[in-house]
């Protein structure tokens, strides 16, 4: 386990009497891997490939002897078929060490509480509370206990808790040899958060046939449906002069971003849109009047309108240079594509999960995913990779917590996919 300066509300004696998988995941968010979207570096910070070093440590003190961290700060590992089983497809287990730069990575001061229901006070200081107006599904939870933090950072279970799991699974493997499976082959990779978890990610190295993300959340989330992602970028061109000598001359371009975002339909936005409902979203405006660049997200699960969402973009950019004298630049980038577009052709791989899910007695949830994945792109590669849950809630904010229980229960899922990989002859 990686060193502990910090034990939240428990002595140490007492933290070390708490589940091997719950004290993993709590001392990995003692370390901060926030990815930072504006580096051009590959991991975009150091922290994350000094923390890549530490996990191929992890893993090696798991017991897996087979592991390798590359130079772009992926960590792969692997544990060899039982004899006999060099032939069954190889199964591959991912999760993602960077933390999103939505919210203080810093080192997490957590707590885990017994969850009696209501309103959770993080911060008496601060008066930081976890409302269940606001989060209403944290109440599902009462009676179980859970970690959540102080509401100064956010707890990282996105994705510390998929790290966790798969550590903890090598570790499973390795201490019940008796136990028959395929090839497992683990990977960590960075930069996930920022959009790049996958560009230097090598399905031919990490060796898999088939492979799972543990990266979702709620306890019994299965994802083979995401969005198809596109990021548009609009840049406007102004011409600033002196407001007092303005007068058919100056070109404002924070006015030409208003009247660029002011042509797209209002209700199609994340905060009105659930399900199957596709949306534009803007995340980004810099500039001044002499010129301003806006960045929005495209979304949609649907093939077909995420095209004309695509479309829709690109002319209102050339409506606009016909009134604004061609001072619009528009650029469109798909990011990734529905998962759901790969996982048909391997309808195995979802069944394969459905069964484990049902093995240890879980109920799973399929719904659409609003977001994406690593498995998006690596199934594009020849990978396919659906997601299951780690059992969080609230990423990417400081009201982010972690159901125990959830936690033990991915765990369990992964352990059982291992254990059925040594049954697993076809994927189609």
């Amino acid at each position: 386990m990686l060193e502990m300066s910090y034990y939240g509300n428990f002595s140490k004696s007492e933290f070390e009497s708490l589940p091997l998988i719950l004290q993993r995941f709590l001392s990995y968010t003692q370390y901060d891997t926030t990815s930072d979207p504006q580096s051009p570096d590959f991991p975009s910070t150091k922290a994350q490939l000094a923390y890549a070093a530490l996990l191929e440590k992890e893993f090696q003190s798991a017991g897996v002897r087979e592991t390798r961290v590359t130079p772009y700060g992926i960590v792969y590992g692997w544990i060899e078929a039982t004899k006999g089983y060099e032939e069954a497809p190889a199964l591959g287990l991912i999760a993602h060490m960077d933390t999103s730069p939505e919210a203080s990575g810093a080192p997490a001061k957590w707590k885990v509480i017994d969850y009696a229901g209501g309103d959770i006070l993080l911060n008496k200081e601060k008066d930081i509370v976890l409302s269940l107006d606001r989060f209403p599904e944290v109440g599902k939870y009462a009676g179980e206990k859970l970690v959540v933090t102080d509401g100064t950072t956010l707890l990282g279970a996105d994705d510390k808790a998929g790290i966790a799991v798969l550590v903890e699974t090598a570790k499973y493997f390795v201490d019940h040899p008796e136990i028959p499976h395929a090839r497992l082959c683990f990977c960590v990779t960075p930069d996930e958060e920022i959009g790049r978890g996958t560009a230097k990610f090598d399905p031919q190295e990490f060796g898999a046939t088939y492979a799972y993300t543990v990266d979702g959340g709620e306890r019994g989330g299965f994802d083979t449906e995401t969005f198809n992602a596109a990021m548009v970028t609009a840049h406007f061109e102004g011409l600033n002069v002196h407001p007092g000598s303005a007068k058919d001359k100056m070109v404002n371009a924070i006015r030409m971003a208003m009247d660029f975002l002011s042509r797209f339909p209002s209700e199609s936005v994340p905060e009105k849109t659930s399900m199957y409902e596709g949306f534009f979203h803007p995340i980004g405006i810099t500039g001044a009047v002499r010129g301003v660049d806006v960045r929005m997200l495209i979304r949609d699960h649907d093939n077909v309108k995420f095209e004309d969402r695509k479309a829709y973009a690109r002319k209102v950019a050339e409506e606009m240079n016909k009134v604004w004298g061609g001072r619009v630049t528009l650029t469109v980038k798909d990011q990734y594509y529905n998962l759901k577009n790969y996982l048909e052709h391997f309808p195995k791989v979802c069944d394969i999960a459905r069964e484990a899910f049902r093995r240890v007695g879980l109920d799973i949830v399929e719904n659409p995913v609003r977001g994406g994945s690593d498995g998006c792109r690596i199934s594009e590669m020849g990978l396919p990779t659906p997601n299951f849950f780690t059992g969080g809630l609230n990423f990417h904010g400081v009201y982010e917590c972690l159901p125990v229980e959830s936690l033990i229960k991915s765990h369990e899922v992964a352990v059982e996919l291992g254990k059925m990989s040594a049954e697993v002859t076809t994927l189609r």
